[in-house]
């Protein structure tokens, strides 16, 4: 087990299984055996840095969303203040802003700190220049920049719409300035959308159980540099362009004059003269219903006496300072109501903003998808595809599988939007970066199938660290369940069908391995006419204890059911051998059929459990990865004496052992033996076939993603316990059919037999076996255990002690 992984030891009650709990802590000493108040949260908790947990809040959706407002009020904020509010309200809006103000200032300081990348970076700065722009927005900071006073007498109000007005032209044009840094605040919003959308794609993908066990996809060196220049310059040339296009316009230096300054000016000639009432009287009636009224007028005459004229509808004191225009010549003055212009210039900013947020976007798109589509994804594709090959080495051949599948789903479906007339043009865009892409799995998926399920760890450690190839590697200790299988008269076969006879073992080994994968197994060896067939445990399911025995964790699903179907995956491959028309044919082949009369393709099985260790053997020319241990040996061994028990399968104890109990039912015990180089006693077990009612079948799909999709439908089914192995032994009607000519008294009297074989009463012994052969004449277990016994005329040697030795 890796460090820190945990596990924890349970009864089927949910209890803590304290016997297991003693042996595991004393033989495992990398794992942690957890009581149940213990949280594993807290643990990997401890293990995060400061750093990223500020990484994370920073990252988090609240943060995330509570910005993007903050963001969007800063965008919209102002405009809407003066769009749909009075004067009155500003102070709210202000605090607001503040507020935002705050939440900005706050996000720049932490990414400053913990974002290593951020500091001094171009979006720094351009965050840096947008928070300052904020403060513009506070109406008591502006105003108190501007010189003007809080007080709220007549002549203080006027003297500041003064100060407003000889600062206005000043004012605006540096206001005008501001709401174009603050656009930056958009730049944000982008990247955000942009996280967003990455975010949802991988919650999209957390359903397919491939790609959710896949490595987190990330964003390739070349395509965050790509993407990042590209958005850099999409930002300095809409903000260059919204910098310099007004210093092309004329009123960005001066202010052309108006007719309420011109008729104030025409209006001081006639002050203190006859007509001055009536010149007076004009010019307030001509400017007092305009779009623009005139609020305010005030004049002093030569004795003078100061007079007023105020509007009846509209207070110029409840007007900002930048919705008044002041006007004075000589001894008048003029306000007037600015509100229309006021308002429309702050809805083409809403606008405005609206339309640089789509050109920002459309402009990042437009400039980068070309990139992305032939050069960064592609290249990021091929960067995933290693991470998977390294993490996972068995799975480049299904992803492969699965991305071909895809790609002529998407062509069948653009063939059909275009009628078929696009087809052709679709088969034009396979460019290098594709070919390399299919070339890195094609690498992949052969590797896996040279190295196998053992070469894993040698494939994944070479990709994942670089540098030279080093195969050479310590072995991996691990428990499995060995199966060891051969093709009888392989000899006499290879000299009839010559050439013929690769696709011989090409066909058999299709379905030995198909069915093996399909049964959650993998196939390591090819030696000719014999394949080595491995199911390996994880290291939290099954250990070995101080006495070298195997100790199985209760709470793992997958270490109570995988036993089981090993089995069943032999029983079904010889019921394949027997009515696959592909394997079949070789029955009729005459030249067989003249070197071996009624020949039919015959198979033995031998299998075992144990620990052993997998790795690479050989040098730096040639290695194979594969795994060594007596255990395998045991598998081999038993595989052998098929022939003298004549059955097709063979399985020892410890194995039967971890067989559930309705799966031991399916198994006889045939024989107790100690083989060579053992000096423990094995018992023997088979599961009795009979292919004789067998008639041939159809052909069926033998594809690679056909046994892999009911792989993946058998491991779902017994992991979320729709079903039990149980359940396929009763249900398969190929298994009920091989083991029907098999009585219920044939097993007893067998068992009466061997029984007695096993306490030395060898005579008592003949006599029950007798009678299974007279049930059964060509039981293979009953005529080996007959002739064993008749070489000491049916009488146990003094030494017997129940097992007999096989060389």
């Amino acid at each position: 087990m890796q460090d820190g992984s945990l596990t924890r030891t349970v009864d089927r009650t949910g209890k803590v299984n304290k016997e297991e709990v003693s042996i595991l802590s004393s033989t495992v000493p990398q794992m942690t055996v957890l009581s149940g108040d213990n949280n594993v949260e807290n643990i990997i908790r401890h293990r995060i840095t400061f750093t990223e947990k500020i990484n994370r809040f920073l990252n988090s959706n609240v943060v995330t969303i509570t910005l993007n407002i903050a963001t969007i009020y800063a965008l919209f904020g102002d405009d809407i203040k003066v769009l749909g509010f009075a004067k009155s309200a500003d102070d709210g809006f202000s605090s607001l802003v503040v507020i935002c103000l705050f939440f900005f200032a706050f996000e720049l300081f932490l990414c400053f700190l913990f974002k290593p990348d951020y500091k001094w970076s171009f979006y720094f700065w351009l965050d840096l220049i947008a928070t300052v722009s904020l403060i513009t927005d506070i109406s008591w900071i502006w105003e108190s920049a501007l010189g003007l006073s809080s007080g709220s007498s007549s002549s203080e109000s006027l003297q500041n719409a003064g100060k407003a007005s000889r600062a206005g032209t000043r004012s605006t044009r540096a206001l005008r300035i501001i709401r174009i840094v603050r656009l930056i605040r958009i730049v944000k919003l982008y990247k955000n959308a942009k996280i967003a959308m990455k975010n949802r794609e991988k919650r999209k993908n957390e359903d397919d159980e491939l790609i959710r066990d896949m490595p987190e996809a990330q964003e390739s060196k070349v395509g965050k540099k790509m993407s990042e220049v590209t958005m850099k310059r999409v930002i300095i040339i809409v903000l260059a362009l919204l910098f310099i296009l007004p210093l092309f316009e004329t009123d960005f230096y001066f202010s052309s004059q108006t007719s309420w300054e011109y008729g104030l000016t025409e209006l001081k000639i006639f002050l203190d003269q006859d007509g001055f009432d009536d010149a007076m009287d004009e010019y307030w009636s001509y400017h007092e219903n305009d779009v623009r009224p005139i609020v305010y007028l005030q004049y002093t005459t030569g004795d003078g006496v100061q007079h007023e004229i105020s509007s009846n509808k509209t207070n110029y004191d409840n007007l900002r300072f930048s919705e008044i225009f002041y006007s004075s010549s000589g001894n008048l003055i003029s306000i007037f109501d600015l509100r229309y212009d006021v308002k429309l210039t702050s809805l083409l900013n809403v606008c405005r903003t609206i339309f640089i947020c789509i050109v920002l976007t459309l402009g990042s798109i437009y400039f980068t998808k070309d990139t992305e589509d032939l050069v960064i994804k592609p290249i990021e594709k091929m960067i995933e595809k290693v991470k998977i090959i390294a993490k996972n080495p068995i799975a480049a051949a299904e992803i492969q599988e699965m991305s071909n599948k895809r790609e002529e789903d998407d062509e069948k479906s653009k063939s059909k939007k275009c009628f078929g007339l696009c087809k052709a043009e679709t088969k034009k865009q396979d460019y290098e970066t594709k070919l390399l892409e299919n070339t890195i799995l094609k690498i992949g998926v052969l590797l896996a199938l040279g190295f196998g399920e053992a070469g894993s760890l040698i494939i994944g450690g070479n990709v994942e660290a670089g540098g030279d190839v080093d195969p050479m590697a310590n072995g991996n200790k691990i428990i499995g369940i060995y199966g060891f299988c051969d093709i009888r008269n392989f000899t006499d076969t290879t000299e009839e069908l010559q050439e013929g006879v690769m696709m011989f073992v090409n066909e058999i080994a299709q379905i030995v391995h198909g069915l093996v994968d399909k049964y959650l197994g993998a196939a390591n060896k090819n030696i000719g006419d014999a394949f080595l067939l491995v199911w390996k445990f994880q290291k939290d399911e099954l250990f070995l204890n101080e006495e070298d025995k195997i100790v199985r964790n209760p709470v793992s699903k997958r270490a109570q059911y995988l036993p089981d179907v090993t089995m069943i995956s032999f029983l079904k491959i010889m019921a394949k051998v027997n009515k696959d028309p592909t394997i079949l044919k070789y029955r009729t082949n005459q030249k067989l059929l003249q070197r071996m009369p009624n020949y039919e393709v015959k198979m033995g099985f031998g299998m075992h459990l144990g620990w052993a260790i997998e790795g690479a053997i050989g040098s730096q020319f040639k290695i194979d990865a594969s795994y060594l241990s007596p255990n395998v040996n045991v598998a081999s061994a038993l595989e052998g004496s098929t022939k003298i028990y004549g059955v097709p399968l063979l399985i020892s104890g410890p194995l039967y052992e971890s067989f559930s109990e309705p799966i031991q039912h399916y198994c006889r015990h045939i024989d107790t033996i100690v083989l060579k180089g053992n000096a423990k006693p094995l018992k023997l077990y088979t599961s009795d076939c009979d292919f004789s009612e067998f008639t041939p079948s159809r052909g069926a799909d033998r594809s690679k993603m056909y046994f892999r999709r009911k792989r993946r439908i058998l491991k779902k089914g017994l992991d979320k316990q729709e079903f039990t192995t149980a359940d396929i032994y009763s249900r398969s009607k190929e298994i009920a059919l091989m083991r029907k000519p098999f009585t219920r008294e044939f097993f007893d009297l067998f068992i009466k037999g061997v029984n007695n074989y096993l306490s030395g009463m060898w005579q008592m012994s003949k006599n029950q076996l007798e009678k299974v052969l007279a049930i059964r004449s060509r039981d293979g277990p009953t005529l080996a255990l007959m002739s064993f016994m008749s070489e000491t005329a049916y009488r146990a040697p003094a030494h017997w002690k129940g097992s007999r030795y096989l060389g």
